[in-house]
C-alpha cells in the first residue's frame, strides 16, 4: 500500500512538465513514451501494437478516431481539434503516435484517445499491462488534469522526453 501512495503524490522535486509525463506513463499502461517538444510546444504519445497492422486497419483506425472527435466536438464546441496520428513499422511492431499541442490538450481528450486505442487495438497492445487500483487511476487523473490546467507553466520547459522500461519510468531533457 505504501508504494501505492507515493506513485499516486506529486513528485514536488520535479518539472511540471516531468510530472505530467510521469503521471501519464503510469496512468495509461499502453503507453511506451511521450516527448514533450518544448519549441514548437508538441506532446508525442508512443504506443507499440504487436505484429504489422494492415494499411485498412490504420486508415480505419484514424476514421475511428476523427468521428468520435467530431462527435465530442458537436456536443461540446470548446472540445480540441484532433491531433495527429501515424503509423509505422519496425521489427514485426506497429509503433502508432499520436501528435497535439500542449496548449490544446485536455484530460478528455487524452481519456478519449487512450480508450479508443484499448478498444479499437484491444489485441494488439501489450497482455503484461499492469492494471492500476482505481485510487490510483484518480489520483494520476488529478495530477495530469492539474498540470495541464496550468499549461503556461509548461512553456518554461526543456524538451523531454519519457518511456517505460517494465514497471521503470525514465525521464529524460532532450
Amino acid at each position: 500500500m505504501k508504494g501505492l501512495i507515493i506513485l499516486a503524490k506529486l513528485r514536488l522535486k520535479e518539472t511540471p512538465g516531468t510530472n505530467l509525463l510521469v503521471s501519464m506513463l503510469i496512468r495509461y499502461p499502453e503507453l511506451s513514451s511521450l516527448s514533450l517538444n518544448a519549441k514548437t510546444g508538441m506532446l508525442t504519445f508512443t504506443i507499440l501494437l504487436n505484429g504489422e497492422v494492415a494499411d485498412e486497419k490504420r486508415g480505419e483506425f484514424s476514421r475511428f478516431c476523427a468521428d468520435y472527435f467530431a462527435v465530442f466536438q458537436e456536443l461540446e464546441p470548446s472540445f480540441g481539434q484532433f491531433g495527429t496520428i501515424g503509423h509505422s513499422l519496425m521489427d514485426n511492431v506497429t509503433i502508432l503516435t499520436y501528435e497535439q499541442q500542449v496548449d490544446r490538450l485536455n484530460v478528455t481528450e487524452l481519456s478519449l484517445f487512450m480508450n479508443l486505442v484499448r478498444d479499437f487495438y484491444a489485441e494488439l497492445c501489450g497482455d503484461d499491462l499492469l492494471p492500476l487500483q482505481e485510487d490510483e487511476v484518480d489520483a494520476q487523473e488529478e495530477i495530469i488534469a492539474k498540470i495541464l490546467g496550468e499549461k503556461d507553466t509548461l512553456r518554461h520547459e526543456d524538451s523531454l522526453v519519457a518511456y517505460r522500461d517494465g514497471g521503470k519510468v525514465f525521464v529524460y531533457n532532450k
